[in-house]
Protein backbone atom coordinates (compact mmCIF):
# COMPACT_ATOMS: atom_id res chain seq x y z
CA UNK A 1 0.00 0.00 0.00
CA UNK A 2 1.63 3.64 -0.81
CA UNK A 3 1.28 5.99 1.60
CA UNK A 4 -0.74 9.55 0.97
CA UNK A 5 1.49 12.55 0.34
CA UNK A 6 0.75 14.09 3.46
CA UNK A 7 1.72 11.08 5.42
CA UNK A 8 5.09 10.80 4.10
CA UNK A 9 5.25 14.95 4.93
CA UNK A 10 4.49 14.13 8.66
CA UNK A 11 6.58 10.83 8.62
CA UNK A 12 9.46 12.64 7.23
CA UNK A 13 8.70 15.66 9.93
CA UNK A 14 8.28 13.19 12.99
CA UNK A 15 11.58 11.20 12.26
CA UNK A 16 14.66 12.53 13.54
CA UNK A 17 14.97 15.33 15.00
CA UNK A 18 13.01 17.72 12.05
CA UNK A 19 10.12 18.51 14.06
CA UNK A 20 12.76 21.15 15.71
CA UNK A 21 12.16 23.75 11.91
CA UNK A 22 9.09 24.55 13.36
CA UNK A 23 10.42 25.82 16.73
CA UNK A 24 12.93 27.35 15.18
CA UNK A 25 10.69 29.24 12.50
CA UNK A 26 8.58 30.60 15.76
CA UNK A 27 11.78 31.16 17.85
CA UNK A 28 13.05 33.50 14.77
CA UNK A 29 9.17 35.23 15.10
CA UNK A 30 10.09 35.52 18.65
CA UNK A 31 7.38 33.01 19.70
CA UNK A 32 7.94 31.61 22.64
CA UNK A 33 6.16 28.97 24.90
CA UNK A 34 4.39 32.02 27.36
CA UNK A 35 2.99 33.71 24.11
CA UNK A 36 -0.80 33.77 24.21
CA UNK A 37 -0.92 32.66 20.40
CA UNK A 38 1.98 30.14 20.76
CA UNK A 39 0.54 26.73 19.99
CA UNK A 40 -1.79 28.17 17.56
CA UNK A 41 1.49 29.02 15.47
CA UNK A 42 2.85 25.79 15.81
CA UNK A 43 -0.39 23.77 14.94
CA UNK A 44 -0.12 26.06 11.69
CA UNK A 45 3.45 25.57 11.12
CA UNK A 46 2.78 21.50 11.45
CA UNK A 47 -0.32 22.08 8.39
CA UNK A 48 2.14 23.80 6.20
CA UNK A 49 4.54 21.09 6.09
CA UNK A 50 2.89 18.96 3.99
CA UNK A 51 2.24 21.82 1.51
CA UNK A 52 5.94 22.86 1.41
CA UNK A 53 6.99 19.56 1.35
CA UNK A 54 4.95 18.46 -2.03
CA UNK A 55 5.93 21.49 -3.50
CA UNK A 56 9.44 21.29 -3.08
CA UNK A 57 11.51 20.90 -6.31
CA UNK A 58 13.65 18.14 -5.47
CA UNK A 59 12.80 14.94 -3.65
CA UNK A 60 13.05 15.79 0.57
CA UNK A 61 14.36 12.66 1.38
CA UNK A 62 17.27 12.32 -0.97
CA UNK A 63 18.04 16.18 -0.07
CA UNK A 64 16.81 16.28 3.81
CA UNK A 65 19.27 19.01 4.44
CA UNK A 66 18.43 21.48 1.60
CA UNK A 67 14.58 21.03 2.15
CA UNK A 68 15.01 21.32 5.69
CA UNK A 69 16.17 24.96 5.57
CA UNK A 70 14.01 25.20 2.12
CA UNK A 71 10.55 24.44 4.98
CA UNK A 72 12.29 26.29 7.36
CA UNK A 73 12.10 29.87 5.40
CA UNK A 74 8.83 29.02 4.24
CA UNK A 75 7.56 28.10 7.24
CA UNK A 76 8.82 31.32 8.73
CA UNK A 77 7.80 33.72 5.90
CA UNK A 78 4.03 32.43 5.71
CA UNK A 79 3.72 32.68 9.47
CA UNK A 80 5.27 35.77 9.30
CA UNK A 81 2.62 37.20 7.02
CA UNK A 82 -0.14 35.59 9.26
CA UNK A 83 1.24 37.16 12.74
CA UNK A 84 1.27 40.47 10.17
CA UNK A 85 -2.30 40.09 9.50
CA UNK A 86 -3.36 39.35 12.79
CA UNK A 87 -1.67 42.33 14.25
CA UNK A 88 -3.81 44.61 11.64
CA UNK A 89 -6.64 42.81 12.42
CA UNK A 90 -6.28 43.87 15.82
CA UNK A 91 -4.80 47.44 15.47
CA UNK A 92 -8.28 47.70 13.37
CA UNK A 93 -10.60 46.57 16.82
CA UNK A 94 -8.43 48.91 19.19
CA UNK A 95 -9.89 51.87 19.62
CA UNK A 96 -8.85 55.14 18.30
CA UNK A 97 -9.09 58.49 19.11
CA UNK A 98 -12.16 60.01 21.43
CA UNK A 99 -11.61 63.33 20.84
CA UNK A 100 -13.68 63.47 17.93
CA UNK A 101 -16.48 61.97 19.67
CA UNK A 102 -16.12 63.85 22.52
CA UNK A 103 -16.46 67.58 20.24
CA UNK A 104 -19.53 65.72 18.99
CA UNK A 105 -21.17 64.92 21.72
CA UNK A 106 -23.36 68.20 23.24
CA UNK A 107 -21.55 70.19 26.25
CA UNK A 108 -23.66 70.35 29.57
CA UNK A 109 -24.83 74.16 28.50
CA UNK A 110 -25.94 72.98 25.47
CA UNK A 111 -28.23 69.86 26.70
CA UNK A 112 -29.30 72.67 29.95
CA UNK A 113 -29.88 75.01 26.83
CA UNK A 114 -32.09 72.30 24.77
CA UNK A 115 -34.37 71.72 27.65
CA UNK A 116 -34.50 75.28 28.16
CA UNK A 117 -32.94 75.71 31.86
CA UNK A 118 -29.75 77.40 30.23
CA UNK A 119 -29.87 79.79 32.90
CA UNK A 120 -30.29 77.64 35.66
CA UNK A 121 -26.86 77.69 37.15
CA UNK A 122 -26.88 81.63 37.13
CA UNK A 123 -29.83 80.95 39.24
CA UNK A 124 -28.43 78.69 41.77
CA UNK A 125 -25.39 80.89 42.07
CA UNK A 126 -28.05 83.65 42.83
CA UNK A 127 -29.96 81.27 45.40
CA UNK A 128 -26.88 80.55 47.09
CA UNK A 129 -24.86 83.71 46.83
CA UNK A 130 -27.36 85.92 48.78
CA UNK A 131 -27.91 84.00 51.29
CA UNK A 132 -25.17 81.51 51.67
CA UNK A 133 -22.16 81.48 53.37
CA UNK A 134 -18.52 82.01 51.84
CA UNK A 135 -17.55 77.91 52.00
CA UNK A 136 -21.17 77.34 50.44
CA UNK A 137 -20.17 79.82 47.48
CA UNK A 138 -16.89 78.35 47.52
CA UNK A 139 -18.43 74.56 47.02
CA UNK A 140 -20.60 75.92 44.10
CA UNK A 141 -17.96 78.47 42.03
CA UNK A 142 -16.16 75.80 42.27
CA UNK A 143 -18.64 72.35 40.86
CA UNK A 144 -20.52 74.48 38.56
CA UNK A 145 -18.43 77.46 36.59
CA UNK A 146 -14.35 75.85 37.07
CA UNK A 147 -15.93 72.20 36.82
CA UNK A 148 -13.33 70.74 40.29
CA UNK A 149 -13.23 67.85 42.83
CA UNK A 150 -13.94 67.93 46.02
CA UNK A 151 -9.94 67.54 46.57
CA UNK A 152 -9.09 70.43 43.72
CA UNK A 153 -11.38 73.25 45.23
CA UNK A 154 -9.79 72.30 48.89
CA UNK A 155 -5.74 72.96 47.64
CA UNK A 156 -7.54 75.85 46.08
CA UNK A 157 -8.81 77.27 49.21
CA UNK A 158 -5.93 75.60 51.28
CA UNK A 159 -8.31 73.65 53.28
CA UNK A 160 -9.09 70.01 54.03
CA UNK A 161 -11.29 67.67 52.08
CA UNK A 162 -13.60 67.62 54.84
CA UNK A 163 -14.48 70.89 55.16
CA UNK A 164 -15.55 70.99 51.37
CA UNK A 165 -17.81 68.22 52.04
CA UNK A 166 -19.13 70.37 54.96
CA UNK A 167 -19.83 72.97 52.77
CA UNK A 168 -21.42 70.44 50.15
CA UNK A 169 -23.96 69.27 53.04
CA UNK A 170 -24.54 72.70 53.99
CA UNK A 171 -25.44 74.06 50.56
CA UNK A 172 -27.74 70.74 50.01
CA UNK A 173 -29.16 71.47 52.76
CA UNK A 174 -30.03 75.10 51.99
CA UNK A 175 -30.95 74.32 48.38
CA UNK A 176 -33.61 71.58 49.80
CA UNK A 177 -34.99 74.48 52.11
CA UNK A 178 -35.08 77.41 49.29
CA UNK A 179 -35.95 74.91 46.52
CA UNK A 180 -38.00 72.35 48.15
CA UNK A 181 -41.98 73.11 48.31
CA UNK A 182 -43.03 72.47 52.03
CA UNK A 183 -45.37 70.15 51.73
CA UNK A 184 -42.41 67.97 49.69
CA UNK A 185 -40.14 68.20 52.71
CA UNK A 186 -38.50 64.80 53.56
CA UNK A 187 -37.57 66.08 57.08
Amino acid sequence: MKESPHAAAYRFLYDGDHEIILFAALKRLHMNRSHADYEDYLQEARLLFPEIYAAFPENPEAKPHQFLAYAQQKIYWTLLDKLRRDRKQLERQEPGNQDELITAVASDDDILEAIGQADFRQYLLKVIGGAGTTGEWRYLVGTLLDQLTAEEIAARHGVSRNTVYKWRRSLIRRLVRNLTPPENFSN
